[in-house]
């Protein structure tokens, strides 16, 4: 005990794990590069730290900028989320315990599988097969851990990418957000996000390009025309994100299901808003690849969010970029020149 407190006395204050866990104490905490992770276990804060630590680096790569000092903490109180905003933890993104993660997954599916048997007018042995199969979906521990490595990334490049370029954005939690991210248009602040995945989940979101453009039908999205959709460049760079009226709906339960959202989409019952979500981020992933490969630079997506930021559309910016950057100077040929790209990635 003595030597305990002599350990903790020596603790330097401002050290981001001292005032993290001043603010969730009882927690493990791992610092991670401009911020810390807190979590159950050590092991568990330092398998989440390795995936913020390589989302920093990509961060930099890709927006030539320092990330936003942030705080990655499992199923957070609200008295722990406001202690670390005034402990200095710009962003604090809230990430489910992989217990609280399988009991509410578990809830929600089951949820959803029950509501649409109802609808259905199936009976209570039709319904059981209905909720075997949703659980079915319910992720392995390896493909929650493959999760996660692109995931956390992913949310906090939607933080950084909005505090990089819009730093006096509204940051309400309780208003319904007029975009999905950040006040970029959607597609930008999507692009941004994916683009902060770890290399596996990038590549994953290419094979899946792939494999749509040459009308294969994926599990993941069911029957569907994927191709003429990710054709559609005018259609991805003005439509809202496909993601938006579900985020605004479910925003009231994710607090209290530990920041975790999962639904359940019976197969054949689409098209549905999720396999437009699911096909919104796969091109954001392959749009950002040509973006990249076509400019040879790896932060053109920060050029392009610096100057909507600064009021211009992407169009105008196209107009005054593209051409120095081996771009087409208007979107009518862009889309002629994404058509060729994507038929033949």
């Amino acid at each position: 005990m003595i030597a305990l407190t002599l350990l903790l006395a020596a603790a330097d204050p401002s050290a981001p794990c001292v005032r993290a866990l001043a603010a969730a104490p009882g927690m493990a905490c791992v610092e991670a590069g401009r911020g810390v992770v807190l979590a159950e276990d050590e092991s568990e804060a330092r398998r989440l730290a390795a995936h913020a630590v390589g989302a920093e680096a990509r961060f930099a790569q890709g927006f030539s900028g320092s990330s936003a000092p942030y705080a990655v903490i499992m199923a957070p109180s609200t008295s722990a989320r406001n202690g670390l905003k005034a402990a200095g933890f710009q962003h604090v993104l809230s990430w489910p315990a992989p217990r609280s993660f399988n009991e509410a997954a578990r809830s929600s599916l089951e949820t959803g599988a029950r509501r649409f048997a109802a609808s259905q007018g199936m009976t209570e042995a039709q319904t059981r097969q209905v909720v075997e199969r949703a659980l079915s979906q319910l992720p392995t521990p390896e493909a929650q851990a493959a999760l996660d490595a692109g995931m956390v990334p992913h949310e906090l490049g939607h933080l950084w990418f909005t505090a990089a370029f819009w730093p006096d954005a509204a940051a309400s939690e309780t208003e319904a957000p007029r975009h999905y991210g950040g006040p970029g248009p959607d597609w930008l602040d999507e692009a941004a996000a994916v683009f902060m995945e770890d290399e596996a989940t990038a590549d994953q979101r290419r094979d899946q390009f792939r494999a749509l453009m040459r009308g294969e039908t994926l599990p993941a999205l069911g029957p569907t025309d994927g191709r003429s959709v990710l054709l559609d460049l005018a259609g991805f760079l003005g439509r809202d994100h496909p993601g938006l009226a579900r985020a605004v709906s479910v925003a009231p339960d994710l607090a209290r299901s530990g920041g975790v959202g999962v639904s359940f989409t019976p197969a054949g019952a689409g098209p549905a808003p999720a396999t437009l979500e699911r096909l919104f981020y796969v091109q954001a992933r392959v749009f950002s690849d040509y973006l990249i490969r076509t400019s040879g630079r790896p932060a053109v997506l920060a050029e392009i969010a610096q100057a909507t930021a600064g009021g211009q559309d992407f169009e105008t910016w196209l107009a005054r970029r593209g051409p120095d950057l081996g771009l087409p100077s208007s979107l009518a040929a862009l889309q002629t020149d994404w058509d060729r790209f994507a038929r033949n990635f």
